[in-house]
């Protein structure tokens, strides 16, 4: 075995053990002392041109290398991340992604059979209320006309009746266990709507074309709920919503943010917590409030308050005055 062999071996090793390997440190290791640069470089092109794509460089270090191990690949596949793959999985599959990127049928059996394992290992409570969709088409015109950025005419059901709508699409969202599509819309009360997916009935792209306004994209981008409600300005119009929550239940909202906005302002002597959440209008926070009672109450606003409290009352069948 030659010098070179058994160095191309080593690394091999390291790189396998997801090891990080610096050609400034290996000038110092045993296998390498004494070798330039320019040797140790050839080495790693030996794997390279057998392994084009074995491994990487450390963004961030000089002349460092990392491969993506098995084990790195085994850290990166969380529940969370198998969940958010196995929905991705679905989307592809109903919107004909496969067929797009034209991967090859075997790898594809490979891919449903390792999902299949997987559902047999863990089970997802958290699922799209919309598991699959009848028409295909829908999301395909809805791609097409986003990455376009083509208007849309749309036909989508409202109190089981079918409604028409002149949109320019902007994203198609995935929250609160459904997929949307948000939309600026011409000709209506509100200047952004977000539509159920599952219930739009038609769609016809139109020739006109649109450019996106930059404080909805960030609207977008910054939204909690499908509830948000899109106005100008609407930075400058956030209500500040300030809640009390039980010492007891402190925990749950320290360890996790019920809504990005959520801040923890104080924690009392009693342990109790002062939590501010900032919305764009009080029907965002009201379920997570109904959820928590009677461990939590409200601080602020007071019409938020004495609307919680009358519809405590009128399921308690106490009289209001």
């Amino acid at each position: 075995m030659t010098n070179q062999t058994t160095r191309v071996l080593e690394l091999l090793k390291r790189f396998n053990n997801g090891q990080k390997v610096c050609i400034e440190a290996l000038q110092n290791d045993t296998l390498w002392y004494g070798k330039s640069i320019k040797t140790i470089r050839r080495d790693l092109d030996v794997i390279k041109e057998v392994f084009p794509e074995s491994f990487e460089l450390v963004r961030g270090d000089k002349s460092c290398y990392k491969a993506i191990t098995k084990e790195a690949f085994d850290n990166f596949m969380n529940k969370d991340m198998l969940s958010l793959m196995m929905r991705a999985f679905s989307i592809a599959q109903y919107n004909e992604l496969f067929d797009a990127i034209e991967i090859d049928s075997d790898d594809k059996r490979i891919l449903e059979k390792k999902l299949k394992e997987f559902k047999n290992i863990y089970e997802f409570k958290s699922k799209p209320f919309e598991d699959k969709c009848d028409n295909k088409e829908i999301y395909k015109i809805l791609e097409k006309a986003i990455y376009g950025k083509r208007k849309l005419s749309m036909s989508y059901e409202i109190h089981k009746k079918e409604k028409t709508f002149e949109i320019k699409p902007y994203k198609i969202l995935f929250m609160n266990e459904n997929f949307y599509l948000i939309s600026e819309v011409e000709n209506q009360k509100l200047k952004v709507m977000f539509f159920r997916i599952s219930k739009i009935k038609s769609l016809e792209i139109q020739k006109e074309t649109f450019y996106y306004d930059r404080e909805i994209e960030k609207f977008i981008s910054q939204m909690q709920t499908p509830l948000a409600i899109y106005n100008e300005g609407y930075e400058e119009k956030l209500i500040e919503i300030l809640l009390e929550v039980d010492a007891n239940k402190a925990e749950y909202f320290k360890n996790k943010k019920h809504l990005s906005s959520q801040e923890i302002l104080e924690v009392k002597d009693n342990g109790n917590l002062i939590l501010s959440f900032k919305v764009t209008q009080n029907m965002e926070i009201e379920e997570l409030i109904k959820k928590w009672i009677p461990h939590i109450k409200v601080i602020a606003p007071l019409s938020l308050k004495a609307k919680i409290e009358g519809e405590l009352k009128m399921y308690l069948g106490i009289p209001l005055f």
